[in-house]
């Protein structure tokens, strides 16, 4: 029993301190650093800021973080283990080590799953040796039934984990009994415990920060590229650039992804969170399908843009075009900055936005005519109401008018009311009964 609680104090102790290297800690090491390196990096050689810029370059933060925060998980898992007498200490730092996951709720989730195949898998294990014992096939069976516990739960490459597990309690032999058994479901549980301590290490920040950031920046990327389709515009462009534009735009579907991702996953916390309101993640699933359709336009620009130098007897793209895509561009950015922002309702607080909106919504309106009035090319005309509409388009996504962005929307699933939801309403109940009370 002493070692139970020591155990149990000690994850308490590393869930406090995982806490405040998050909230506290990181926020202020990130300041600091920042601060000194404004400070020194004027003073240092061209040499070692070269070695210095080589290094970041070359460095995945995500990736580092992963690697030191798995190896600790690893070794408390199987220290606690072992301070348990636990068989198989090392299956605790096996669990631990693939429960670390970007966030906390992905960690019980994964965790959760793999702790049910592990024991579907132990039980398979158990029953093939007793009732036919060891032969090729047996194994063959175990090893390919975990495998498809595994599988059938969706753990991915943990999904291996499931009949290592499983081939791994026939080394006891005879030895096996319930006890031993119960002690391999109870080692996997508590390295799946110190998965979900330690995981917000991984990601250095919540999953509402990560889904704001992730948007943010795909709207900035939208912005950076219509920037340079309207800059070619105004001033000329190559067959080159266009190739690269087009490219780009295609290459936001990638960042896209990274988006929904980072947007499906807080929704998924939202529902069993305390701290995180399903109400936050309504309107970023908002602003996702904004930028599903901005990508999709960004992308007909930059394709109209190519068609018209690389084919051959097209029309060009007028110059007067150049003045919207910038606009649109400016929209996006201001976009980009209001997502990044914590505590801002996207959908709501506009402000700076909205202005450059309505002169985006007007901008195709008195370009239409400029052409028209200037030039009497009908492939000109017909070019540049394609991108015109496009870029109404934008604005409509951006402004959350757009009709086809109802389309599929989905009421949020209902969850566990966070405590800044149930608060208020407790703080009312208190104030009605002391009222009531009063008179």
């Amino acid at each position: 029993m002493l070692e139970w609680l020591i155990v149990a104090g000690g994850l308490a102790l590393c869930a406090v301190i995982a806490t405040l290297l998050r909230r506290t800690v990181r926020p202020a090491v990130h300041s600091g650093y920042h601060a000194m390196h404004a400070r020194v990096q004027p003073h240092l050689p061209e040499r070692v800021r070269n070695v210095a810029r080589w290094c970041l370059d070359r460095i995945d933060g995500a990736a580092a973080r992963t690697v030191l925060v798995s190896g600790v998980a690893a070794g408390l898992a199987w220290s606690a283990a072992g301070l348990l007498h636990l068989a198989g200490p090392v299956i605790a730092a096996i669990s631990a080590t693939l429960s670390v996951q970007i966030s906390s709720h992905a960690s019980v989730r994964e965790g959760a799953k793999r702790l049910l195949a592990t024991v579907a898998a132990i039980g398979v294990a158990v029953a093939v040796w007793h009732f036919f014992g060891l032969h090729w096939w047996s194994i063959a069976v175990i090893a390919g039934c975990g495998l498809a516990a595994g599988r059938l739960l969706r753990l991915g490459d943990g999904a291996v984990a499931v009949p290592a597990t499983s081939l791994g309690i026939l080394v006891a032999g005879s030895s096996i009994t319930e006890a031993y058994m119960w002690q391999r479901v109870a080692a996997t549980a508590l390295g799946i415990v110190v998965g979900v301590i330690l995981s917000p290490l991984v990601g250095g920040e919540t999953p509402l920060e990560r889904a704001r950031a992730k948007l943010s920046h795909v709207s900035a990327e939208i912005a950076l590229l219509l920037g340079d389709l309207g800059a070619g515009a105004r001033g000329g462009y190559t067959r080159e650039e266009a190739t690269e534009w087009l490219a780009r735009s295609r290459g936001l579907g990638e960042n896209l992804a990274d988006a929904v991702t980072a947007v499906d996953d807080l929704s998924k916390q939202a529902r069993w969170s305390l701290t995180t309101p399903v109400a936050q993640v309504v309107p970023l699933q908002q602003t996702l399908r904004a930028l599903e359709h901005g990508v999709d336009q960004v992308n007909s620009v930059a394709r109209s843009m190519f068609d018209a130098i690389a084919t051959p007897m097209t029309a060009g793209v007028p110059e007067q075009i150049g003045h919207v895509l910038t606009t649109a561009a400016e929209a996006f950015a201001a976009h980009a900055d209001l997502v990044s922002e914590a505590d801002t309702d996207v959908t709501k607080d506009a402000g700076h936005l909205d202005d450059l909106l309505a002169d985006l919504r007007e901008a195709p309106r008195r370009t239409l005519r400029t052409v028209r009035s200037e030039l009497a090319d009908t492939g000109v005309l017909v070019l540049t109401g394609s991108i015109m509409n496009d870029v109404d388009r934008m604005a409509g996504s951006l402004a959350g008018s757009a009709p086809a962005l109802a389309v599929g929307e989905t009421a949020p699933e209902p969850g566990i009311p966070a405590v800044s939801e149930v608060l208020p309403a407790v703080r009312r109940l208190w104030d009605r009964r002391r009222e009531e009370t009063s008179v």
